[in-house]
């Protein structure tokens, strides 16, 4: 079956490719590159089925519709560990901008100044003579 040689190495490229850093426009390219061609080759076998079951026939899997599923599956591991690479991209930005500003409240306060920038959700309450609500993870009983 020319199948199981098409999807092993199909599948150790879909999760390198993955794994990789998204900061790059190679990679938001790819990203985008993959969106079209999952459209494509979905429209494709939609309007001409007969195409699709010929090409299981050709890798030899039995129906067009398995074939269907096998690219999906690749799809969807590839979206999976892209998203985990970018969620963490994401939560390391948020952490050296949470740690720029506690450093610049820091050296305000050392400086005797008043802090300027307050995040909206704190200088709302503050502004209108409200106690601020604590967020907190855990229910205190």
């Amino acid at each position: 079956m020319i199948i199981k040689w098409l999807l092993v190495p199909a599948l150790v490229v879909a999760v390198v490719l993955s794994l990789r850093a998204r900061s790059s426009l190679r990679g938001q390219a790819r990203r985008k590159i993959l969106a079209v061609l999952t459209v494509v080759a979905g429209g494709i076998a939609v309007l001409f089925p007969d195409l699709l079951q010929a090409l299981a026939d050709l890798v030899g899997v039995t129906r067009g519709t398995d074939l269907m599923l096998y690219g999906l599956a690749l799809v969807i591991i590839y979206l999976v560990g892209s998203t985990g690479v970018r969620f963490r991209e994401q939560e390391a930005r948020l952490v050296l901008l949470a740690r720029q500003v506690a450093l610049g409240e820091a050296e305000a306060r050392l400086r005797g100044r008043r802090v300027e920038y307050l995040p909206p959700l704190i200088r709302a309450p503050l502004a209108e003579g409200r106690r601020v609500p604590e967020t907190s993870s855990t229910t205190r009983s």
